[in-house]
């Protein structure tokens, strides 16, 4: 039985599936995530300038091994298997980062086994959803926006709890509780999928099961073996990013040359989205670089009200408000969408993404003026809430749909490939956001200094995000006038 004869409820079963696994297993990616950095620096003594260029490398590698995993999924184990060996190297990456307190040489191994089963997992749990609503395009952005939601209720409880466990008792505790994420997942996909059991093992009837079982896992060794060699120099996770980034580009131009015009039309939006991506991310990654660095020295974590205190922060907890943001907003802006799309207003993708840069200014501005306000004091706990809720809003109209316009642009044949060439974009977006946190990381700073250079940072993002957004609503206008065209001519020749 395919998903296009479930019956609603079975689709809404499935979907919830899917939904749960995902929230289960970005608890534990996440929860790793929080402390990743302050663990680097505080436990493992590397700079601060090496631990956000580490961090970046990292991050892209994560977001670029799912082209690795897309390619599994479409052509050789079908995506509900190769998700399912992706929470198991998850499981065994976070196992062997807890190990990391005994010895140092299984960091990198360990951050390669994570960022290789992230890469197996994400485009295929995607890839799931796609074929869910494939014949319901006005459900799949909602769709989607759940499918973000349900990604952000596991990372922020995981965000909010692995810091508070690190802190309170030591980080082996908190890697192994990470553990249970993906583990949680693996044990959903393999007993609970139902209806998703009929994606199979193969998805194509010409590979055989040996030959596909030696292609998959010799690719998937091969991924941890070159991730763990380009973690150890940041030169070579710079050229590996740049690398990743043109067989991108190289593929979609493959992708435009045998393309019908309309098809090419398609293309070029999906690739102009793909940049906007790239540069989404770099404001992103300032949360897990830029932004917790200057928390946990120039921030006064404590929450006031009228004077009296109400709950206090710690630098890496500061995450868990873009997640619970998420969560807050997603649901209201899933409904918004159907309803305008019931009444035939929905607002374009490209103009969503407009609107989301427009978030991103208000957001660095928030920050910006909060060191400025207090004028060479602790920065206000309620101006970092401020400036996260703002690219929380961003996220939800970027981040949250950025899988919505893959499924409607992309090749319907190679939509798990697309899927990982769009999470690409997000690992070379977060790569070139460490780089520009790094221009102001420096432990031999004082705290004056410091502050004074992340003053500077967040006041240049601010600009840099509010001449984005312009070009982004040109973009948007001429893109949607571009599709009306293409839509009429359509029109005329069916009335032919």
């Amino acid at each position: 039985m395919g998903s296009n004869t479930l019956s609603p409820q079975e689709r809404r079963s499935s979907f919830a599936t899917v939904l749960v696994a995902e929230a289960a297993e970005r608890a534990g990616f996440y929860g790793v995530d929080a402390i990743l950095l302050l663990f680097m620096v505080q436990q493992l003594g590397i700079t601060d300038l090496r631990a956000d260029l580490m961090v970046g490398a990292f991050a892209a590698m994560t977001y670029a091994t799912p082209l690795l995993g897309g390619w599994i999924g479409d052509c050789l184990y079908g995506p509900r298997w190769t998700a399912i060996f992706g929470t198991f190297l998850l499981s065994a990456g976070y196992a062997l980062l807890a190990c990391t307190m005994t010895s140092r040489s299984f960091f990198e191994p360990a951050l390669a086994l994570v960022a290789t089963g992230n890469g197996l997992f994400k485009p295929n749990a995607a890839q799931l959803v796609r074929r869910l609503y494939e014949r319901y395009p006005l459900k799949r952005d909602s769709a989607f926006t759940l499918y973000y939601m349900a990604a952000n209720v596991g990372s922020a409880l995981s965000m909010f709890l692995i810091p508070w466990v690190r802190n309170t008792f030591d980080p082996l505790l908190a890697f192994s509780l990470c553990v249970a994420g993906p583990a949680c997942a693996l044990f959903i996909l393999l007993t609970q999928t139902g209806t998703l059991s009929d994606l199979g093992i193969l998805t194509k009837q010409s590979v055989s099961l040996k030959r596909a079982t030696a292609f998959g896992t010799g690719s998937v060794i091969l991924c941890i073996l070159s991730v763990t060699f380009i973690l150890y120099s940041t030169s070579l996770a710079r050229l590996a990013v740049f690398s990743c980034l043109t067989l991108v580009f190289i593929l979609w131009a493959t992708l435009y040359r045998r393309a019908t015009p309309s098809e090419r039309l398609s293309l070029v939006t999906l690739g102009i989205m793909l940049i906007q991506s790239i540069a989404f991310y770099c404001f992103y990654q300032q949360m897990q670089t830029s932004l917790t660095l200057f928390a946990l020295t120039n921030v006064d974590g404590t929450f006031r009200i009228l004077g009296h205190r109400i709950f206090n922060f710690s630098a890496a907890q500061f995450q868990a408000l873009d997640p619970l943001f998420i969560i807050l907003l997603s649901s209201p802006m899933a409904r918004i969408y159907n309803v305008l799309s019931r009444r035939n207003r929905d607002v374009s993708l490209p103009t969503k993404f407009a609107i989301g840069f427009g978030f991103v200014v208000v957001a660095f501005f928030i920050w910006w003026g909060g060191i400025h306000l207090a004028a060479g004091n602790l920065t206000s706990a309620w101006f970092m809430a401020g400036g996260y809720l703002a690219l929380a809003i961003a996220e939800v109209l970027i981040g949250g749909l950025g899988l919505a316009i893959v499924a409607k642009y992309a090749p319907a044949s190679l939509n798990g490939i697309m899927v990982g060439a769009y999470y690409l974009t997000v690992g070379a977006g977060m790569y070139l956001g460490s780089e520009i946190a790094s221009k102001v990381s420096s432990t031999a700073m004082s705290q004056a200094v410091q502050r004074q250079h992340y003053e500077n940072l967040f006041g240049i993002l601010c600009l840099c995000a509010l001449a984005l957004a312009l070009l982004t609503l040109f973009l948007a206008q001429q893109l949607n006038r571009m599709e009306k065209r293409i839509s009429g001519k359509n029109v005329s020749n069916a009335k032919i």
